[in-house]
């Protein structure tokens, strides 16, 4: 028993010195430096280190590609641009061959431009819209149906009117009846129309542009037969009003048939109707103005004025397309002839006081008018364009910048093509 202690302790003090010669303690740890150093606790073990991943296989890593690939274009549906751009840069460094490299490219400098431009996705609902049809694209306006349904009105009034002189209507009751009846048949007539969705986009404005030329044809006719004839060849009311309201009526249809089978816009519409009038005013006081014989002088400008109404509706007709003003810029040009005309044959009327005399009047009025109408044409010369529907698809702008690509293939190279509208 003794001797198997001491073998142990022999054994047991071997190692120690062993360990001690070899400055590590019998736990694996180095040895206090000094004799008063002595390890008051044992360390904790050091954590274990992973043991690395194996590497991916060619065919995983195109999977774990086109999978971050489809979370990036999940992000650029989604609008969310500025993290789309990040991940579809991150997908070019690790594309595993030239096509993923290319599409991961393209869709990132995509992102990365709507993200600059701060544009976002919106949807029709959010914007209130509805899937419309062609028909449904080229209706009328608001503005025109209700212009439309103001001269409906004054239509109707000029019917009851027509009516009344034809029944030699004398009570009060015989002349406003009919008239109030005329004009709730206009109106309703108007709406019945509407209703069917018979009116395309600048027809209204092209039935109130077409009787308010016929009524000026009817107007400078009339006038002009009752200046050249005796006072007893002059025609007699009823013919007057048969006039007036046929040549209203007739207008009127002509102008909607034309705008539905030509098509036209509001803004055309009304600016033929512009041409017209002020064709016939102008070269009528113009004709006033030349004429010296004061008994030949009405005769003269009222022809010269109904002929001018024709010629200035056919150019007006020819011009408008080309010219294409929207109906707020026709406006500006009738406002600029009505201001241009007060304002000279104000003058002139100011300036000669009792002397004023006809010729002169009649020439300043239509040189005021022309200097109004060019004026307002120069100054309303960059206002927005009235293009039809049909138009705008067909002369869509083609993109003001291209880029063409080449990509490689398996079967051989790609050519792509990207351009901004």
């Amino acid at each position: 028993m003794m001797r198997a202690r001491m073998r142990v302790r022999s054994v047991s003090r071997m190692y120690l010195v062993a360990a001690f010669v070899a400055g590590r303690s019998a736990f694996g740890q180095p040895l206090p430096s000094g004799p008063s150093e002595a390890p008051t606790a044992l360390p904790a073990p050091a954590p274990a280190t992973p043991a690395p991943a194996a590497p991916l296989s060619a065919s995983d890593a195109v999977r774990a590609w086109d999978a971050a690939y489809q979370h990036a274009r999940e992000r650029l549906l989604a609008g969310d641009f500025a993290q789309a751009a990040q991940l579809f840069y991150q997908l070019v460094q690790s594309a595993p061959d030239p096509v993923r490299r290319w599409a991961a490219a393209e869709l990132g400098a995509l992102s990365a431009d709507l993200d600059r431009r701060q544009l976002a996705f919106v949807s029709r609902e959010e914007l209130a819209e509805t899937t419309l049809s062609a028909k449904a694209i080229d209706q009328r306006t608001t503005d025109e149906i209700s212009i439309l349904y103001l001269n409906a009105v004054f239509y109707g009034l000029g019917t009851g009117a027509w009516v009344a002189v034809q029944t030699d209507a004398e009570s009060a009751p015989a002349v406003i009846l009919p008239a109030l009846a005329f004009s709730g048949l206009a109106v309703g007539g108007v709406a019945l129309a509407d209703s069917q969705d018979l009116f395309a986009y600048g027809v209204p404005q092209s039935i109130v542009s077409g009787g308010y030329i016929g009524l000026a044809e009817g107007i400078a006719w009339t006038f002009w037969n009752q200046a050249r004839v005796r006072f007893f060849d002059e025609w007699d009311e009823k013919t007057i009003a048969t006039l007036i309201w046929g040549a209203t009526s007739l207008g009127a249809v002509a102008g909607g048939v034309v705008g539905s089978l030509v098509g036209t816009t509001p803004g055309r519409a009304s600016y033929v109707g512009s041409t017209a009038l002020w064709s016939g005013l102008v070269l009528g006081l113009s004709a006033v103005s030349l004429t010296e014989n004061e008994a030949t002088m009405d005769d003269n400008g009222l022809l010269v004025g109904a002929l001018a109404l024709n010629g200035g509706a056919v150019a007006g007709a020819l011009t408008a397309g080309h010219v294409a003003p929207s109906i707020a810029r026709v406006r500006f040009l009738d406002l600029g002839g009505i201001a241009g005309g007060l304002l000279l044959g104000g003058l002139y009327v100011a300036a000669a006081d009792e002397k004023t005399e006809a010729r002169p009047a009649a020439a300043c009025v239509a040189a005021g008018a022309v200097g109004g109408l060019t004026a307002a044409w120069f100054l309303t010369v960059n206002m927005p364009r009235d293009i039809r529907p049909d138009e705008r698809r067909a002369t869509a702008p083609m993109p003001r910048t291209l880029r063409y690509g080449l990509a490689p293939l398996q079967a051989g190279l790609g050519l792509s093509m990207s351009g901004e509208l």
